[in-house]
């Protein structure tokens, strides 16, 4: 009976420190991201900017941070996720610029929050009802949250 019980222990401790790692990983991974976030004090074009240059080099985790949950995961920009992204519609930046006049949109006009849009020429893949290629003028719209201006909307119009 001693024998079993050393070895349930020593399959727990195992379990606990396995655990431990992946919990420790998931903690480290969450605060580098918050590291690469701009501060909430951030204008919605530093926001922009920030979330341009992630969106280029496949940082998933900071434009899934700065994009609202109302936008959602699938809204973030985060081409080359995985090889599955291939088959799924995770719009790929390839490059931008040309980054425009922030335009200031009141609730009334939204029919939500207020929203500051900015257009960018932007070149892209793997977008959903688009032919890869350039779209300029792509319209990054950011609402104002306690975490700073996030991304809301975009497109066209």
């Amino acid at each position: 009976m001693g024998r079993r019980r050393t070895v349930l222990v020593g399959v727990l401790a195992a379990v606990l420190a396995a655990a431990g790692a992946v919990t420790a990983v998931s903690m480290t991974h969450a605060h580098a991201v918050a590291t690469r976030l701009p501060p909430a004090s951030a204008s919605s074009e530093q926001v922009l900017r920030v979330y341009l240059r992630a969106a280029k080099a496949h940082d998933c985790g900071v434009t899934e941070a700065l994009t609202t949950k109302n936008g959602g995961r699938d809204t973030a920009w985060c081409g080359g996720r995985s090889p599955a992204s291939w088959f799924d519609d995770h719009p790929d930046l390839l490059g931008y610029r040309n980054i425009g006049t922030v335009s200031r949109l009141s609730a009334k006009e939204t029919g939500r929050s207020p929203e500051e849009c900015i257009p960018v020429d932007v070149t892209e893949t793997n977008m959903s009802g688009a032919e890869p290629g350039a779209l300029p003028g792509w319209q990054f719209c950011f609402v104002h949250t306690p975490a700073g201006w996030r991304l809301t909307d975009e497109g066209y119009g």
